[in-house]
């Protein structure tokens, strides 16, 4: 049961809690940490088995170790809560039950323009995996760019003084052809 008021707040909007990594065409939620909108249009996180609440949606994850979980989890039942349990020993739980959250993927119907087929098979490690690979690619861009910038840079200065060198060339060679009027006509005196 999750909470129906916060802070005499009417709950107006009660649906999964969506994870950081959902990317395009697949949404990963937290399923029992529920993100709720109330009636003056803040937002709060809750508990999916309990009143439990809290602005912070990570506050929610280590509360969920408080309800036992009874039977297989599944997408369509979602799981069941009993009584609290006492703290339980580390060996006992398991990695994908650690902290008690039902992570699914739900993906878009392909529209023609969406994700290949490969990618739609894929599970959220893989997904998670081709995020990180794809992150370090987009670093790597970047980085990239910013040498180009760098280079282009320097490039340009190097123009600008190419450019100078030309101009102060072109008035030496003015004031060579100058020079030689003059001592042309000096000689011509001198004849």
């Amino acid at each position: 049961m999750t909470a129906t008021h916060v802070n005499g707040l009417a709950v107006i909007e009660d649906q999964p809690t969506r994870s950081g990594i959902s990317r395009p065409g697949v949404e990963v939620v937290f399923d029992q940490t529920r993100h709720l909108l109330l009636s003056d249009g803040s937002e709060m996180y809750g508990c999916k088995h309990c009143t439990y609440t809290s602005a912070n949606p990570n506050s929610i994850r280590p509360h969920l170790k408080v309800h036992k979980v009874d039977g297989p989890a599944s997408h369509e039942t979602g799981r069941k809560a009993a009584e609290p349990v006492k703290k339980r020993h580390k060996a006992t739980t398991t990695s994908s039950n650690r902290h008690g959250v039902l992570r699914t993927t739900h993906r878009a119907a392909p529209s023609g323009v969406g994700p290949s087929d490969e990618l739609m098979s894929m599970n959220v490690g893989q997904l998670v995996q081709r995020a990180e690979a794809a992150e370090q690619l987009r670093r790597e861009r970047d980085s990239a760019r910013a040498d180009a910038e760098a280079a282009q840079r320097v490039a340009k200065d190097w123009k600008d003084r190419a450019g100078d060198y030309r101009a102060r060339l072109e008035g030496m060679r003015e004031r060579a052809e100058r020079s030689e009027k003059r001592l042309a006509a000096m000689r011509a005196l001198l004849r």
